[in-house]
């Protein structure tokens, strides 16, 4: 078995099953490390070992992979389901298999219902089991408000293990009641807030999935996607037009989540993603040798929409840059949208029409309420990455191993400053985050035209994130290079330090600019990009709670974090051998101490 990055599992046995806890317990007494498995969607480096932190009392030759078995849809295509009505029910609730799902109406009050799922349900399949139970609501959409590309694919248990994220930026943590989890012992039921957070992103290295209860929010009813290309500065950067984008559309993406509903400050609707889109990844896809099926043709149509027009029919300029606009509404036509001057598409319409002209309107794609078109612009933002890894891992004859290394740095302005600030203000200030990536790229495209001289060829694709709560645009940059190249260890450590001077410089911003936030990205909290960005308190809180947990389940802990993690244990170790030795009340002392 492989994940879709190209690396294969070291697991001597992979049990997929219904009983995560039951599988985890017969792993842990047999004296076998344990690895959690989840739909192999994310390419994240967290399956590989590292033979220096292998857990000592456990077996080294024997490594179970444990998968949770997911839900099939019946004849219908609809997926199976239990509910309970709360206002009736006094009884307890069963523990429920991974591929199980149960509805539980007002658990938390009138019209506030929460659902529990297995590890193995994909968040795709419990929206659909709540589009069935609720879909004769004309005004609202029920859904957990977890927007991954690979909504269809990951398991929800994945996914609060490696603590992934969509577009909205929510995470399972946010919309948690509880989480539960097996240590192949015992099962534990979080539910302080805390805690759950706590284990979110660690990899499953402090135990598996068993189940989880997540809250249920209304959304406005219609569902819609505004593509927009944006024009270059004179500069070439198209980062002042991307952030004058995300400053625009403040009300619509500033969301909370209360009484069972997503608000925004746009009293119609919510904007619950703005995400990149690039023409480096476009021409990716549409030109591709590898498959990349019907997003060939959906690539294509985007690209004509970057052909930037002047009013007269002709062409300006290209677009080498644009951003696709998500979320819901009260409006299941255009003409709603334009009859609302609040609204994202008539402020982006007023803005691309006026001093600055980013793009003309006719360069604007609009869908609104339309499931196929949406899930079709859906597909082909998954497969910016999908064929990006492919294009990765592709070796033909005669090359070397391709090298390949992508960005993952989570960047945000704090809320409660934000909200003080005015439009041209928040514009600075995204732009001050935007600003580092595009010298980044800069810096990359200029290497391209040099190593082509070397028969070297280095591609660039740009996607992920811009709002709303953070930005996150992922740049993969890839490296082929002949077998017998001496070129390709000299690009190779000339992009590493390239990416790691971004990290540097995004944490400079922020330490002179307090309301710029940088946190880890969508990998969880196990990269070393996460270790170096967190401060020291943060670290310590993620390598106690790895130190405390069976060490069975961290075959995989590697690098910065297995060193941690090891001297915490030592720590912990000494303090153990001391404390009965010593006067109870100088314990918490020489707790410090080992810790320092």
């Amino acid at each position: 078995m492989k994940d879709n990055g190209g690396r294969a599992l070291p697991a001597d046995v992979v049990f997929r099953t219904n009983a995560i806890h039951d599988a985890t317990v017969a792993a842990i007494d047999s004296g076998s490390s344990v690895m959690m498995i989840g739909a192999l969607t994310s390419a994240t480096n967290n399956f590989g070992i590292d033979d220096m932190h292998r857990p000592r009392d456990a077996s080294t030759k024997h490594l179970a992979g444990i998968q949770a078995a997911t839900l099939t849809p019946d004849i219908d295509g609809n997926f199976p389901y239990d509910s309970i009505d709360y206002r009736t029910h006094t009884g307890g609730e069963r523990e429920i298999l991974s591929n199980e799902i149960r509805l539980n109406q007002h658990r938390e009050g009138p019209e506030l219902h929460t659902i529990t799922i297995g590890a193995g349900i994909t968040f795709a399949q419990a929206n659909h089991v709540l589009r069935e139970a609720f879909g004769d609501d004309g005004l609202y959409d029920y859904c957990v408000p977890i927007d991954l590309t690979t909504i269809d694919i990951a398991h929800a248990g994945a996914v609060y293990a490696t603590g992934a994220q969509g577009p909205s930026r929510f995470r399972t943590a946010d919309i948690a009641k509880s989480i539960t989890i097996t240590n192949g012992v015992e099962r534990t039921t979080l539910t302080d807030p805390r805690d759950i957070e706590t284990h979110q992103g660690l990899w499953g290295l402090t135990g598996g999935v068993v189940e989880m209860e997540l809250r249920v929010f209304r959304r406005p009813k219609n569902r819609f996607g505004f593509f927009i290309p944006l024009r270059s500065d004179k500069s070439g950067s198209w980062t002042p037009q991307a952030a004058a984008v995300i400053a625009l559309l403040r009300d619509s993406t500033t969301l909370s989540l209360s009484g069972g509903q997503i608000h925004s400050r746009w009293k119609d609707g919510i904007v619950d993603g703005i995400e990149v889109v690039s023409r480096d990844s476009l021409e990716l896809v549409a030109n591709t040798s590898l498959p990349s099926g019907p997003n060939r043709s959906a690539a294509k149509k985007i690209l004509g929409l970057m052909a930037s027009r002047e009013k007269n029919g002709t062409m300006q300029a290209c677009s080498d840059f644009g951003v696709y606009i998500t979320g819901n509404s009260r409006y299941g036509e255009v003409d709603g949208f334009l009859a609302d001057e609040e609204s994202p598409l008539t402020k982006l319409v007023e803005y691309s029409e006026g001093k600055e002209q980013f793009l003309h309107a006719d360069g604007i794609r609009t869908i609104v309420d339309n499931p196929s078109e949406i899930e079709e612009m859906r597909l082909l933002r998954e497969s910016f990455a999908d064929i990006a890894r492919q294009h990765a891992k592709h070796q033909a004859k005669g090359q070397a191993k391709p090298f390949s290394e992508s960005t993952d740095i989570n960047c945000f302005i704090d809320p409660e400053i934000a909200a003080t600030m005015g439009p041209d203000e928040l514009r600075a200030a995204y732009h001050r985050i935007l600003l580092p990536y595009y010298a980044y790229e800069s810096r990359i495209h200029d290497m391209k035209t040099v190593a082509k001289t070397h028969g070297v060829d280095i591609t660039l694709s740009r996607y992920g994130h811009l709002n709303p709560r953070s930005i996150n645009p992922h740049t993969r940059v890839t490296v082929h290079a002949p077998e017998d190249s001496i070129h390709l260890q000299v690009y190779t450590q000339i992009i590493l330090r390239a990416r790691e001077h971004l990290v540097r410089v995004l944490m400079d911003i922020s330490r002179v600019h307090p309301e710029i936030r940088v946190e880890g990205g969508e990998k969880g909290k196990m990269t070393n990009e996460a270790f170096d960005i967190m401060t020291d308190d943060q670290r310590m809180a993620v390598a106690t709670a790895l130190a405390e947990a069976n060490p069975q389940f961290q075959p995989h802990l590697k690098g910065k974090w297995a060193s941690l993690v090891q001297k915490v244990r030592n720590a912990q170790e000494v303090r153990e051998s001391r404390e009965p030795d010593l006067p109870e009340q100088q314990a918490p002392h020489m707790q410090q101490v080992a810790y320092l």
